[in-house]
């Protein structure tokens, strides 16, 4: 497990500095754009009260843009699950069919390397990968919040949104993974489980003003995401229903994984088959 670790790191950290290095000079210069609308006494109230309320609902809803949470949740933390979670999901989505369709499979396969150390040995990468992008993005939220006389905001307590940001992702990636293992390709699983993240955000963004959607919203995982919030202290139960769900999702598509035949540089049909060292019967020969 632990080369097959190794080797998914090794090939992945131009794309970890280049997220978290990218997000967390975002979060960085967001809390100097704070601070100059508190010098030059912008009145972010009437600016709120203007916004329309549907616009806002995808926006973390009736936030006070005055606070440090509402600041931090209309400016960053309400649209990060689909920015991560589209890259989340592609990523989880070509984990191992990506490589098994371009063949790039077989050839580990041919390795002494057994499946579940394969399957583990990315999943663990995966996780990795996407803790550490979080990581570099905090990094730069608590060097700004340090040099921040606005904010009020202890450094440890920032970490509360990007851990249930964390689950979020968990929740998806497993989504991903599972899907590309049942569906006839690495994209339509992408397809599928980006669908579900876009409609789920519509859905929890609109039950903010729509009561009648609160029975769908339900469905949505984004229900449990918190955002700002969290800087408060985050809700045990969100993080629980999410992880849970994710574990799910990963052991199906590890059960599914250990069953299934591989099928290299092939796709179009159902991944889904009969576990190995079982046939099908053959079809009789018509008259």
């Amino acid at each position: 497990m632990w080369p097959v670790f190794k080797r998914q790191i090794s090939t992945a950290w131009v794309m970890i500095l280049g997220w978290g290095l990218g997000l967390g000079l975002l979060g960085y210069y967001m809390f100097g754009i704070y601070e100059t609308f508190i010098e030059q006494n912008i009145n972010l109230a009437e600016i709120m009260a203007a916004m329309p309320a549907e616009m806002m609902a995808f926006f973390g809803g009736e936030m006070d843009l005055v606070s440090p949470e509402g600041f931090l949740t209309i400016e960053f933390f309400s649209y990060m699950p689909v920015v991560l979670g589209i890259l989340a999901i592609s990523q989880a989505s070509g984990l191992i069919t990506g490589e098994e369709e371009d063949g790039t499979l077989e050839m580990v396969s041919a390795q002494p390397v057994s499946r579940g150390a394969l399957f583990w040995g990315k999943l663990l990468a995966l996780c990795v990968n996407l803790g550490l992008i979080l990581l570099i993005t905090w990094l730069g939220f608590a060097i700004g919040n340090e040099f921040s006389d606005a904010f009020k905001i202890e450094t440890v307590d920032l970490l509360n949104p990007f851990v249930s940001l964390f689950a979020v992702l968990m929740f998806f990636s497993g989504l991903g993974l599972l899907l590309s293992m049942i569906l006839p390709s690495s994209k339509s699983a992408n397809f599928a489980a980006v669908l579900y993240l876009i409609a789920g955000y519509f859905i929890t963004s609109l039950a903010r003003i729509d009561d009648r959607l609160e029975a769908a919203n339900i469905l949505s995982p984004l229900r449990y995401y918190q955002t700002g919030e969290a800087l408060h202290g985050l809700e045990p139960g969100y993080l629980f229903i999410l992880l849970n769900f994710a574990l799910l999702f990963i052991l199906c598509a590890w059960i599914i994984f250990l069953k299934r035949d591989l099928h290299f540089g092939i796709t179009g049909s159902m991944r889904i088959a009969l576990p190995r060292g079982e046939r099908r019967p053959e079809k009789e020969a018509e008259k």
